[in-house]
């Protein structure tokens, strides 16, 4: 009898079990599904409208170009266009087989430009969904989808929102037979009058017209009987709501006896709208033909008669006079250091703009012109002021009399107040 020792016991167990398993093992193989690959049938798409992606307004019969992107090696067999307009049912509007395609590098994909018409019948603010589905050959499709609602066209008058007529302003404050090169006028305009931007959240309602943004608005102007040369634009001046706004414009150089005229385009997508002013002569600027002085006193003793000045009349005023003809005014101050000084200011609307001292030396106060200085004046309107305060001599200012005509003021002399004494401002100006 052969005896078996533990280690061969234990050896000859590992073989049954690695036998068994390698059977069980091979039993479970015959049982499984050969391997598989998951096929997506489903290609892929995307959609957007050039330049600037798909809008949610867009006016009837307007044009739309839809680009529908696609990967190449997905075999597109043609594009069919639906239509859902207010609450009726689908519609087809078009099937477009694959055709004439282009490549977008940027995102890696072949594209096809589907047209699509907006209806032209269709109501302001009506409510439109379109859908666009890619078929591919092997049956399986991509819905791609965006909404809009039907907006107006831009539309654009001269005016203000009250006044029709109120179409120019003269920055300069002179006639419009006066304007020279260099002179600002300002045009009142209103964009998309009366209209909305936005549809109001349900259940709210309105009456007033869903308009389209306006992505510009542009500043022509013609010399004589010249080309039109673009002189300015404003970028998005409305989402569509109504804009009303003055553009200012200059008169441009060359044009001295010509005349100048200026028009006005608002650009939304393919529409435009425009208004054309009526020209604006230019002649030579015009100078300050008449030169006058005047004085005035102030202090507790002083005339009081002779503390204000009407500068159109070249005089002073009585005191009893209404201060609507006072114009320029003497009073007597302190500075920060406590020492007495002599100011002026205008008793009425007429405002002053002291000229920087530099320009002043230049010799500013005896060859600018009314034009020039009127502009001026527009231009810092921020820094214009009824009282100027402190003066002293050699100081210049342009002056807007009572909210019209511009002139030049030049400060000769002043004297201070003491003890009771009268101070006195003497000055000099030029005006036309």
């Amino acid at each position: 009898m052969k005896i078996l020792t533990l280690s061969r016991l234990r050896f000859r167990a590992w073989t049954v079990l690695l036998a068994a398993a390698g059977f069980s093992l091979m039993a479970c193989e015959d049982e499984l599904e050969p391997p598989y690959q998951v096929v997506d049938e489903g290609g892929f798409a995307t959609i957007g409208s050039p330049p600037a992606g798909l809008q949610t307004k867009y006016a009837p019969g307007e044009m739309v170009a839809l680009v529908v992107g696609f990967n190449a090696n997905d075999r597109v067999r043609d594009f069919t266009v639906f239509q859902v307009i207010g609450r009726t049912d689908s519609a087809v509007v078009a099937t477009v087989p694959l055709g004439t395609t282009i490549f977008q590098p940027a995102a890696g994909l072949t594209a096809q430009i589907i047209p699509y018409k907006v209806p032209d019948n269709l109501a302001n603010k009506t409510a439109v969904r379109v859908d666009v589905t890619t078929t591919f050959e092997n049956g399986a499709t991509r819905l791609r989808r965006f909404t809009y609602n039907v907006a107006a066209a831009p539309t654009l008058r001269f005016g203000t929102t009250a006044s029709p007529t109120a179409i120019t302003v003269f920055r300069n404050n002179l006639a419009a037979t006066a304007q020279t090169e260099g002179d600002i006028v300002g045009y009142n305009l209103v964009l998309n009058e009366g209209g909305i931007a936005t549809l109001p959240t349900p259940p709210a309602t309105t009456t007033a017209t869903l308009f389209k943004n306006v992505d510009s608005l542009t500043t022509f102007y013609r010399i004589g009987a010249g080309a039109p040369v673009r002189a300015g634009v404003i970028r998005n001046p409305s989402t569509g709501a109504a804009n009303a706004r003055t553009v200012d414009v200059t008169v441009p150089n060359g044009s001295r006896g010509q005349t100048v005229t200026f028009s006005f385009t608002a650009y939304s997508g393919p529409y435009t709208a425009t208004v054309t002013a009526a020209p604006v002569g230019v002649v030579a600027p015009t100078v300050f033909s008449r030169v006058r002085t005047g004085r005035v006193t102030a202090g507790s003793n002083s005339p009081q008669d002779s503390a204000s000045f009407d500068l159109r009349l070249g005089t002073n005023v009585a005191n009893s006079a209404a201060a609507a003809t006072k114009d320029v005014y003497a009073y007597v101050t302190t500075t920060s250091t406590g020492a007495n000084a002599v100011g002026l200011r205008a008793e009425n609307t007429t405002v002053f703009y002291r000229i920087p001292a530099a320009q002043a030396a230049a010799g500013y106060y005896n060859t600018a012109t009314a034009n020039a200085v009127g502009t001026l004046m527009f231009q810092n309107t921020a820094s214009l002021s009824g009282n100027p305060g402190v003066v002293a001599p050699g100081d210049v200012f342009a002056v807007r009399v009572r909210g019209a005509e511009p002139m030049l003021l030049r400060v000769v002399g002043t004297r201070l107040s003491t003890a009771g004494s009268t101070a006195r401002i003497t000055f000099e100006y030029r005006a036309f």
